[in-house]
């Protein structure tokens, strides 16, 4: 709604609560809606993300034995994190935290659960009934990590690229892939050194030597899937057509990289069994 209607909307209250003041007063006291209740919990999760810490959510239905024993090892866990993440605590019949309750799709989720966040809201983790101190230790990602996890988890594409200690151009794929009209707007892309020690965790799981020379570039597709780890001068369509035989490509009939190869003299139509 623009400012004119808005505008024009509160005149034309104003004029008819003059004329008749005693119907319009009773109505604002009938019609005013109640106070949605306060979130403890979506509070702690937004002064945690100001203060760049992680949020450790454990959902519970009730106080007992198995709530009490994650709780035990949350704390213990995060003992010495409290510079890094916060523990709050979300009680699932709560009619203040039914929002957060929908979002993470916990309500018939086996309780008690964890669900950590990573400062940008990105989800590092979900640990249901039972959790240990290193699986917990795990929900702590690296920051190129945590950008993927966040536009994974919107259903973006994430383009990866790990710089060598050789200056080298960014690869030529990044510039076209950000201005095809089919992936422009579906793609995102972020750039990291291979020797970062902050990077080592994710530079350890793509399998890339921290002391290489050389440039690559890795492709996630959602949920979470590596489509493909390539060398800084592969092309926009040799990316796209390891996109599109994991199946991650898109539903577009007419796109080319979804296209199946077409029948050569030495590939024999299928038969009938």
């Amino acid at each position: 709604m623009n400012l004119n209607s808005l505008l024009t909307r509160s005149v034309l209250a104003t004029a008819f609560a003059l004329s008749l003041p005693t119907f319009a007063m009773a109505q604002a006291r009938t019609a005013a809606p109640a106070a949605a209740p306060a979130s403890k919990a979506q509070a702690a999760i937004e002064q945690a993300a100001k203060d760049g810490k992680y949020t450790f959510l454990m959902f519970y239905k009730t106080t007992d034995a198995a709530s009490n024993a994650m709780s035990a090892t949350l704390k213990e866990a995060l003992s010495e994190k409290s510079e890094q993440a916060v523990v709050t605590y979300v009680q699932v019949g709560n009619p203040a935290e039914q929002a957060l309750v929908t979002k993470y799709d916990v309500s018939r989720a086996p309780m008690p659960m964890i669900v950590s966040l990573a400062p940008n809201g990105a989800m590092t983790g979900m640990f249901a009934q039972k959790v240990t101190a290193e699986k917990l230790g795990d929900a702590f990602v690296t920051p190129t990590m945590m950008f993927a996890m966040k536009n994974l988890q919107e259903n973006k594409l994430v383009l990866v690229t790990v710089q060598g200690s050789a200056k080298a151009p960014a690869p030529v794929a990044i510039k076209d892939f950000q201005s095809d009209p089919h992936f422009k707007d579906r793609i995102v892309t972020i750039s990291m050194t291979a020797a970062d020690p902050q990077e080592a965790k994710l530079v350890g799981q793509l399998q890339i030597d921290p002391k290489t020379k050389v440039t690559h570039t890795a492709l996630l597709a959602p949920p979470g899937v590596m489509v493909g780890k390539f060398d800084a001068v592969a092309s926009k369509d040799e990316i796209a057509a390891a996109l599109a035989k994991a199946g991650k490509c898109c539903d577009d009939p007419n796109c080319k990289h979804h296209q199946a190869p077409p029948r050569t003299a030495t590939q024999p139509p299928a038969t009938r069994r």
